[in-house]
């Protein structure tokens, strides 16, 4: 009889050993997942999709700072003027950070490689148009480099088409991201099952001691449950913090909404220039069916871009909402040396029950 609890005894201890290593592994990975997604997304992603957006601002900026140049006349003192070089060096500085935050994977890398190319042709055809304007009769010339410029941009497969192309692939990068770290009910219940059921090992164990041996209460078993607790709760914790994930994604697409309505207004107020310009310097005899009806498609009426304040505040959100969904509280940390520790007490809480059996015959 003796030899039979000794040897129950440790097979119980060696199921609730058991049952502590397969709530342990579960549990971190389910914890760490989510964590180091939100990670991913706060410090990466939400910033290449921002980024991408305040790339194509610039450089729709830009181009509209140097027409305006040119359309003034003040392009033959200051060239394109120092506000095209400062939006100019603002996309530059953008795209590199969207180099560093890449999450559209190899497809991305060499989009913004053929986009770099194509901005250097830009810089080169705005600086030709800059020399024709400056030479007595070399307007027209200068105007046709102009021209080339802006294609150069607004084109079909060109800068701003690449660009956008390069946002949603981001964009799609950060949906597959939190689907993959959103966790469904059946997930949810998938990843609680380990846990749960060495709770009720815990608590079975502990119903088994005391008819066995009339104890109470075996504390070191008592404090691996309540360790087990502990490990659901951080599992739900994290549950929510996948949640968070959603209002990250929200503040990004409110926060390119406000980015593409100044997109809109600086390449409006670009596009009404240029026309302006090109009926001026054109003449009755127009020049040739593109130009022409670029012309006739493109409205004078200026448009007012959202303040710079508008654009600050939303990024702010974003940056916000990426920290809250990090802040996990160590979980990745303590959800795993919650379930060594009760492991650690499964061992000790058993140990002088099977220590009583082992001289015993």
């Amino acid at each position: 009889m003796t030899l039979r609890t000794r040897q129950l005894l440790v097979r119980i201890r060696a199921v609730l050993l058991a049952g502590t290593v397969l709530a342990l592994v579960t549990s971190y990975l389910a914890v760490s997942g989510v964590v180091r997604t939100a990670d991913q997304i706060s410090s990466a992603t939400s910033r290449a999709i921002l980024e991408v957006a305040a790339a194509r601002d610039a450089l729709v900026s830009a181009d509209a700072a140097a027409i305006a140049s040119f359309a003034s006349g003040e392009a033959k003192l200051a060239g394109p003027g120092q506000e095209y070089e400062n939006r100019m060096a603002s996309a530059s500085q953008s795209l590199a950070r969207v180099a560093e935050f890449n999450q559209a994977g190899g497809l991305g890398t060499g989009t913004l490689q053929t986009v770099e190319g194509l901005v250097a042709s830009y810089s080169g055809a705005m600086g030709q148009a800059d020399a024709h304007f400056r030479q007595q009769g070399g307007e027209l010339v200068g105007l046709a480099d102009l021209w080339y410029a802006s294609r150069l941009l607004h084109g079909p497969d060109n800068v701003l088409e690449l660009l956008g192309k390069l946002q949603q692939d981001e964009r799609a990068a950060l949906d597959s991201q939190i689907s993959g770290a959103r966790m469904s009910t059946g997930l949810l219940v998938l990843w609680l099952l380990p846990p749960i059921v060495l709770l009720t090992l815990l608590v079975a164990t502990q119903v088994f001691l005391r008819q066995r041996f009339r104890r109470r209460l075996n504390l070191p078993l008592l404090g691996a449950t309540v360790l087990g607790v502990g490990v659901v709760a951080g599992l739900l914790v994290a549950f929510a913090l996948a949640g968070r994930l959603d209002v990250v994604r929200e503040n990004v697409d409110q926060a390119v909404a406000v980015r593409e309505a100044s997109i809109g207004a600086a390449d409006a107020n670009g596009h009404a220039r240029l026309a302006t310009l090109l009926q001026q310097r054109c003449g009755p005899a127009g020049c040739g069916p593109t130009v022409d009806d670029f012309r006739l498609q493109t409205p004078t009426v200026s448009t007012v871009a959202p303040a710079q304040d508008a654009i600050t505040s939303a990024a702010r959100a974003v940056k916000s909402a990426g920290d809250s969904a990090t802040e996990s509280g160590g979980l990745p940390v303590l959800v795993p040396a919650a379930l060594i520790l009760a492991g650690g007490l499964v061992v000790a809480g058993l140990y002088r029950r099977i220590d009583e059996y082992r001289y015993r015959s």
